[in-house]
């Protein structure tokens, strides 16, 4: 029998620690030694463990001993590295290199440096012998430096001893290499200011006794910016958003080329990590995630056209070719990671006519069919102009709501800000609406998975745009009685909860209370202080320092926090080296001047974005009892609450 209860105070089927445990997630997939290789996060630990996959031999969990994590970039990807008969990772502690052994021993390359040298992306020059090299994107920090003292450059490793020579240098970043025929190499470069999707440069070379010779622009440059890259036989296939849209060419090194795709989808994704690829060129056949109003999915290129061959219901987000010996084996052409409408992540071989296998699935966190309702996409006219959003209603197989009493809504903002958030119910919204609170998705302006023009709206206007976006999103959902105007709270991690916190120091704003986790609260200190890959992201985003350094302290909520006068929760990592935690401190010390109550939650050993199970329970057990105390509803289990005057 089905209950009548108050939003917000449903009892749920899934408690915080189900969530932490629902945080297990695969995050990086390679196709090696006959054998498809993911890592999956530890559930008790939260440390990226090592899986091996082979036909009739099922998943194995391999070099147990390493956190599987490349800190280039202080993002974690391009840990997983090789081709051919090689695979080698890179150690989350230090950041040495290991090679894998066929038997999941490992060995290691590099000596250690106290994580002051980082390796990510790499592949073999050849099949990936004992003699062979490797190459590989190498990140230098030097001690005590800056990230302006921050060298990345692509060298060439020595597979036996561990030495490394320079291949390319010169450049403030370097991207994935991609290893062709008869020595020829690609890579991307890219320049200060410019993030990796405003404007890149692919490059091939041919290496020649450890040596690029014959090196030459093959694509990108001026305002041009690349998804990914691939060898095709001696050609390679590239995505570039020339068009106004990430769209696929393919050409020689020596000049010229043609485009593959028409379209008005985003065949890629901003390239955030290294190691993720969204291409993969399977002999004559190009598959490639197409990304439409933010919905990943997988598709094969025919006859100047994308046709997905993934489910309506699936998002894809990488993909890797199968060689050719495993392909035969399997009937499938390529390996996928993905997340399901229901929330459920699968790493699945996928073939170009439409044949799916599972290899390994993490099931979603509730399988009750009443625990899920279907996502709507709405989309707002906000400024003349309009800004898009999947909205997630309550749902539980147990309660419903009293129909006469809308729930409280809760606003995502994704970080980046130049990313976006598909149409899937994750665990952390299905933790909110099993409880009766409504959940929206914000791809506000400035968002990925929409076309060139509609991501760089932001630009000169962060802090402004995607709040206005915000705040109309929520707005309409009122409007419509979806949701209580007088019960709404805006959250945020990183880019997102610097837009939270933007938000609750406007003068005027419809929020009841705002969360940021590891925000960003001083744009300024922001600027000075982040690591290298987003140290002059702000440049495009807000304005050129110091010329613009009034727009920076106008748009900084520290600024504005004289204005804050609803409820606050801060949760901060201590060892946060992208958004450090002063930025916390600088907030906490306003609502406490303002007399505004607050929670301050710090976690030790944590960075940017909680990953140890106990402490994502404590995060959502305060945030639940948070939106309790202000919004006036009694959570399921009165978890204690974190607020303080």
């Amino acid at each position: 029998m089905v209950a009548m209860l108050p939003h917000g105070t449903w009892p749920s089927p899934i408690s915080g620690a189900d969530i932490a445990g629902s945080e297990v997630r695969h995050e990086e997939v390679l196709v090696a030694a006959g054998a498809v290789w993911f890592t999956r996060t530890d559930r008790e630990t939260g440390q990226s463990r090592l899986h091996r996959w082979r036909p009739g031999g099922g998943v194995v969990a391999v070099a147990p001993g390493l956190d599987v994590r490349s800190r280039v970039h202080e993002y974690g990807e391009g840990g997983l590295m090789g081709a051919g008969e090689l695979v080698v990772v890179a150690d989350a502690g230090e950041q040495r290199l290991h090679r894998v052994r066929p038997d999941g021993t490992t060995t290691a390359i590099t000596t250690p440096t106290g994580s002051r040298v980082r390796f990510s992306a790499g592949r073999p020059t050849g099949a990936g012998g004992p003699d062979g090299g490797m190459v590989v994107v190498r990140e230098t920090h030097r001690e005590d430096g800056g990230p302006a003292d921050v060298v990345n450059e692509l060298v060439l490793l020595d597979l036996d001893d561990g030495s490394q020579s320079v291949l390319v240098d010169g450049h403030d970043f370097v991207g994935d290499p991609a290893v062709g025929p008869d020595g020829w190499l690609a890579w991307s470069t890219w320049e200060h200011p410019d993030m990796p999707w405003d404007a890149t440069v692919l490059w091939a070379g041919r290496l020649v006794d450890g040596a690029l010779e014959e090196v030459r622009q093959v694509a990108g440059g001026g305002d041009v910016a690349l998804a990914d890259w691939a060898w095709q036989g001696h050609r390679l296939v590239w995505v570039d958003d020339r068009s106004g849209h990430w769209q696929l060419h393919r050409g020689a090194p020596d000049g010229g080329d043609e485009t593959l795709t028409h379209g008005d989808i985003d065949l890629g994704n901003p390239r955030w990590a290294l190691g993720r690829h969204s291409l993969a060129v399977v002999g004559d056949a190009i598959l490639s995630v197409g990304v439409d109003h933010a919905h990943p999915r997988l598709g094969i290129v025919e006859d100047g056209a994308w046709t997905a061959v993934s489910g309506p219901n699936e998002s894809v987000w990488v993909v890797a070719a199968l060689e050719p010996d495993l392909a035969a084996t399997t009937g499938m052409d390529v390996v996928t990671s993905e997340l399901d409408q229901d929330g459920r992540q699968a790493v699945r071989l996928r073939a170009a006519d439409g044949g799916v296998t599972t290899i390994d699935e993490i099931p979603p966190i509730s399988t009750r069919a009443g625990d899920v309702a279907d996502v709507v996409a709405i989309t707002v006219d906000v400024d003349g102009d309009r800004t898009h959003a999947f909205f997630h209603p309550p749902a539980n197989a147990d309660v419903v709501g009293p129909v006469d009493d809308p729930p409280p809504l809760v606003v995502f903002v994704h970080g980046g800000p130049t990313s976006h958030v598909p149409p899937v119910l994750t665990a952390a919204k299905a933790f909110w609406t099993t409880r009766g609170v409504a959940v929206v998705d914000c791809n506000y302006r400035g968002s990925s998975g929409f076309g060139r023009a509609y991501r760089r709206a932001m630009r000169g206007r962060w802090g402004e745009i995607e709040v206005d976006d915000a705040i109309a999103v929520a707005a309409d959902l009122a409007r419509r009685g979806w949701v209580d105007g007088d019960r709404m709270a805006i959250r945020g991690g990183s880019a997102g909860g610097f837009t939270a916190l933007a938000a609750a120091t406007r003068r005027e704003h419809p929020f009841a209370c705002a969360t940021s986790f590891f925000g960003v609260a001083d744009l300024s200190a922001l600027a000075a202080h982040t690591h290298k890959f987003e140290s002059r992201y702000l440049d495009s985003m807000v304005g050129r320092l110091p010329e613009h350094a009034d727009v920076y302290e106008q748009r900084s909520p520290v600024t504005n926090a004289h204005n804050l006068a609803v409820p606050l929760l801060i949760l901060q990592g201590l060892s946060d080296r992208v958004v450090p935690p002063a930025q916390a401190e600088v907030m906490v010390d306003a609502a406490r001047r303002n007399g505004i109550p607050y929670g301050y939650l710090t976690f030790e050993g944590e960075g940017h974005g909680f990953r140890r199970p106990e402490n994502i329970v404590t995060w959502l057990q305060a945030e639940l009892a948070f939106y309790g105390d202000v919004m006036g509803f009694v959570p399921h289990g009165d978890p204690p609450s974190p607020i303080a005057t």
